[in-house]
């Protein structure tokens, strides 16, 4: 019996690990986010939805390599880091969620995709959308508080694009887009 049993053992760690379809590895990237959320997070973006269909539109493709089983995507979330629920204390942001190969598992790398310094440049508290416009290219909508506005309630919203040169994500261009309504 043993001697069947590890034979089978060994042939289906292959297949187990191997790389799943791309559809299958961002449903699996974002349910790895999901549990990471729980643990360092309350009230986030991810509850009360009734599928992931919706929340799978906030998942992007960053690298894939059938081969070797790699990949890496950008989840954008919103949450309270920290649990600190003041006003104030929930922002969004931008995961990278990634492994190495197929033979190894996927892992939050960071909670910071696009760097430290996006947070100087992009309120991340405001984001409303993340897109994927080229390779090495995304355009982030969010807003940014004025002279007099209150902590919650920025009036003036931008485009930003950002462009990856030199291994960093830029702010190549910021766009006013109007001022939002409440």
């Amino acid at each position: 019996m043993k001697r069947v049993l590890l034979p089978a053992l060994l042939f289906a760690v292959p297949i187990l690990s191997h790389a799943g379809t791309e559809a299958e590895e961002r449903l699996e990237a974002l349910g790895l986010l999901i549990k990471h959320s729980e643990t360092v997070a309350c009230d986030t973006t991810f509850r009360g939805h009734k599928s992931a269909r919706e929340l799978l539109k906030n998942v992007h493709t960053i690298e894939r390599d059938e081969e070797i089983g790699s990949a890496t995507y950008y989840i954008l979330w919103g949450g309270d880091m920290g649990c600190n629920r003041g006003a104030g204390t929930s922002s969004w942001f931008v995961s990278e969620v990634g492994r190495h190969s197929d033979s190894r598992p996927f892992m939050v790398r960071t909670n910071h995709a696009f760097g430290e310094r996006f947070a100087s440049e992009v309120n991340p508290r405001f984001i409303r959308e993340l897109q994927r416009t080229g390779d090495r290219q995304f355009v982030v909508v969010s807003s940014e508080l004025a002279g007099n506005d209150a902590n919650n309630f920025p009036s003036s919203r931008y485009r930003y694009t950002l462009e990856m040169q030199q291994g960093v994500w830029q702010v190549v261009d910021k766009k006013f887009l109007g001022r939002n309504e409440y």
